[in-house]
């Protein structure tokens, strides 16, 4: 995403209460600042993931044929989680939501793909109904 696109917490969490999600990020949530665990909730229960911003540079070392998509932006959020459904919903959720709300790009490793900020939350979407 565009450094200029990081959206406040608050920001961050209406643009994930308009699309319907069900995940809130921790009250004291510093977008910016935030390395490693993030609280939050999904569902109504409390779970959590990894959270990062880092320079979108860094991330393309590693997966240089993206760098066409990433074009001129300039950081990356990396979201993680661990093997619970829950911490995978809010992760999943909320990357989704920041990926629309800064104009982002979402990168999936695992599966080497790589979604607009629509298809992002259109395939959150898909993947939150069947768990």
């Amino acid at each position: 995403m565009h450094d200029a696109r990081i959206p406040s917490r608050e920001s961050w969490q209406r643009a994930i209460e308009q699309l319907g999600f069900q995940t809130i990020l921790d009250e004291t949530l510093d977008v910016k600042q935030q390395t490693g665990f993030l609280p939050a909730i999904y569902a109504g229960h409390s779970t959590g993931f990894e959270f990062t911003l880092e320079p979108a540079e860094d991330v393309l070392s590693l997966y240089s044929h993206i760098s066409n998509r990433v074009g001129d932006r300039e950081m990356c959020a990396t979201f993680t989680w661990g093997g619970d459904l829950m911490e995978m919903a809010a992760a999943l959720s909320a990357a989704a939501t920041l990926t629309q709300f800064s104009d982002g790009i979402y990168y999936n490793p695992q599966d080497d793909v790589v979604y607009g900020a629509e298809e992002a939350v259109e395939a959150t979407r898909r993947d939150l109904s069947s768990i």
